[in-house]
């Protein structure tokens, strides 16, 4: 499947097109099924081309998540009355936005730790040829607005779930 990661850039670009016409397609209902094709075929896109090219560790964490997320669902999805959906999705929305804050915080870490470990070892690593690229400003601020936007949508969405459950805190 080389061929998957020879063009894995062009098929995340073409996942993030369906995922724009998605979003698109789910302002209005006469196009929100056009848009839920395209948001499947985006997801599997993003999903086919992530395990192809993901170390072998990382797909079974990807998996292992893809599993426990689908019980989680599939749980909450049998139980969860029909009036009660909109604080539910409030809810799994604040998970998202926990999620790309962790993922900002993750991605700025890892090349930190990046950046120590070939400090320290800096002349061999030299000598052997290997230069360490540091993560850019505009990867950076790229990172900071992922972070900023997660904890604003993970906050939000909190008080939103509270809000739509009549919850005091809320």
């Amino acid at each position: 499947m080389e061929f998957i990661r020879d063009y894995a850039d062009w098929f995340y670009l073409i996942g993030a097109v369906l995922f724009i016409l998605t979003l698109r397609g789910l302002s209005g209902p006469k196009t929100a099924i056009q848009g839920n094709r395209y948001g499947m075929i985006a997801m599997a896109i993003a999903v086919v081309t992530t395990f192809f090219v993901a170390d072998h560790p990382v797909i079974w964490m990807i998996g292992g998540a893809m599993v426990l997320g689908a019980i989680v669902g599939i749980a909450r999805a049998r139980t969860v009355p029909m009036t009660q959906m909109p604080e539910t999705v409030a809810l799994m929305h604040s998970l998202v936005g926990l999620a790309a804050v962790l993922i900002a915080i993750a991605a700025i870490l890892h090349n930190n730790q990046l950046t120590a470990l070939f400090a320290q070892n800096e002349a061999a690593l030299t000598a052997a040829g290997v230069q360490h690229a540091h993560m850019s400003k505009v990867h950076l601020f790229e990172l900071f607005v992922g972070c900023f936007v997660g904890a604003i949508t993970f906050t939000a969405s909190v008080f939103a779930y509270g809000k739509l459950a009549a919850k005091k805190w809320a």
